[in-house]
């Protein structure tokens, strides 16, 4: 998935074709290498405040995984991961079951859902082996 920022620079192109090519939600460490990979001189406060720029333009989602760090991915359809505590490996995991989950909740309780965040935190089916 590609985007269009208004104002492009060299930093802003990279950094979001970074977050369109990863697979899974990215710290601002990885952007940083990524950058840095590509011989880009940029500076932790370039980055920040690009990601400032995605997440105001609703571009971007911000998640947290209880690591004392935030990810960033780009803003998809409602999803939710899966985190292995053991390789740290990361999954989208969405499906009927999930969707269903709010509209039990209002039906049940009353409770009208404007917004939540569902993380599940487990071993992977490599790492069990």
């Amino acid at each position: 998935m590609k985007f269009v920022m208004t104002k492009s620079t060299p930093a802003r192109i990279a950094i979001a074709d970074f977050l369109s090519s990863s697979a899974y939600p990215v710290d601002i460490g990885s952007i940083i290498r990524f950058l840095r990979s590509k011989n880009l001189k940029t500076n932790k406060v370039t980055v920040y405040r690009t990601i400032d720029f995605l997440l105001q333009e609703d571009l971007v989602k911000r998640v947290e995984f209880g690591e004392g760090k935030y990810r960033y991915e780009l803003q998809k359809d409602h999803h939710h991961h899966l985190i292995c505590t053991n390789c740290k490996k990361i999954e989208d995991v969405e499906g009927e079951y999930l969707r269903d989950l709010e509209s039990k909740i209002r039906n049940k309780k009353g409770f009208l859902v404007k917004n939540h965040s569902l993380e599940f935190f487990g071993i992977c089916k490599q790492c069990q082996q």
